[in-house]
């Protein structure tokens, strides 16, 4: 694509020669001739001074003071990171979708198929409801009574298990597991040894429209109620949602988040990765949450909060900080502490 069409696709502003082609997308220190370099991150820009890149995709203001010393043509945006996506969608078309259901495939006689439905090979499809487009991929499952919306992918080898309602356009990745019971166990002490009984779940799974979850997630169908799901919500790979857990729409889960039963998680929160939230606890909406942090108390709406338990962000930087001190700290105490108990000269 010459650069002067890629420019007003992504909307970009072109500085250079709109004339010259690019046929792929590349990272600022691999990209050669006919590639389009993208940076953003202080390293890549560092390095767009040396690249060997047709063009170069830059932030608005990097470019501003630097466009001039690149030895490239240059297209600028305030959002790099959508002018990315829309790059990538520009130089990489996606293949047309599949349709149709494999041989291989089992499909209830009681489905009911939308138009343009892809089912592919080994996958099983119970007595569910499958909108307009949905493709289900290779070995997945999806049991009675689940309906899917429209144009929604379901990964290969995901498990969509009794109670799940998922939305239209969303998106739920390969190994995902929806809807088997939670974490709940009745306990019994009867005749003085301890068992835990497993609870069964009759609540489901609600999933919203444009959710994306991540592969090797697992969502657990509620206790009584529906674990929730709220819309364009972005959940990344193996994340555990508990039953009956609430997620507000855009929130974002990273990789390897726990989210215990009961917890709420509010509109346009974000949970870094390996952080874990203690049942019935609430991150309110626009709340940050530190990677690795244990949520043990309520995150009130727009906080910013890291470590474990969490404490203020700014806090926890300043507690780490010192905590390398701790140690030259201790023996200064002990002097002082030592000098202190010493009997004094007359």
């Amino acid at each position: 694509m010459k650069l002067a069409e890629l420019a007003r696709v992504v909307g970009a502003r072109l500085l250079g020669d709109g004339e010259l082609e690019v046929t792929r997308v590349r990272a600022v220190q691999d990209a050669g001739a006919g590639d389009l370099g993208f940076a953003d991150a202080p390293a890549e820009l560092r390095a767009a001074r040396s690249t060997n890149a047709s063009a170069l995709l830059l932030p608005e203001g990097f470019a501003a003071e630097h466009a001039h010393e690149l030895p490239c043509t240059v297209l600028v945006s305030a959002q790099p990171a959508r002018a990315l996506a829309a790059a990538i969608e520009a130089l990489y078309p996606a293949p047309p979708a599949p349709r149709g259901v494999d041989p291989s495939a089992v499909v209830h006689a009681g489905a009911r198929l939308g138009i343009d439905v892809a089912i592919g090979p080994g996958a099983v499809v119970g007595k569910a409801v499958l909108g307009d487009r949905v493709q289900i991929g290779a070995l997945a499952f999806v049991a009675d009574g689940v309906i899917i919306g429209a144009r929604t992918r379901i990964g290969p080898g995901a498990l969509l298990l009794e109670g799940v309602r998922v939305g239209a356009d969303a998106l739920v990745g390969p190994g995902a597991v929806l809807g088997d019971d939670g974490f709940v166990f009745a306990p019994d002490d009867d005749e003085g040894r301890r068992a835990n009984v497993p609870v069964r779940h009759v609540g489901g799974v609600l999933i919203d429209d444009g959710v994306a979850l991540g592969a090797n997630t697992c969502v657990d169908r509620g206790l009584l109620r529906d674990t929730h799901i709220g819309a364009r919500a972005r959940i990344d790979n193996l994340v555990q949602l508990g039953h009956d857990v609430e997620v507000g729409d855009d929130a974002v889960l990273v990789a390897q988040v726990g989210v215990a039963g009961y917890a709420t998680i509010g509109p346009a929160a974000v949970v870094a990765g390996q952080a874990g939230v203690k049942e019935r606890r609430r991150v309110g909406a626009r709340a940050r949450v530190g990677g690795q942090a244990g949520v043990v108390h309520d995150v009130p709406d727009g906080a910013a909060v890291a470590g474990t338990p969490t404490m203020p962000h700014l806090t926890w930087l300043r507690a780490m900080a010192r905590l390398k001190d701790l140690d030259q700290l201790e023996r200064r105490v002990r002097a002082l502490e030592a000098r202190l108990a010493a009997p004094r000269g007359e």
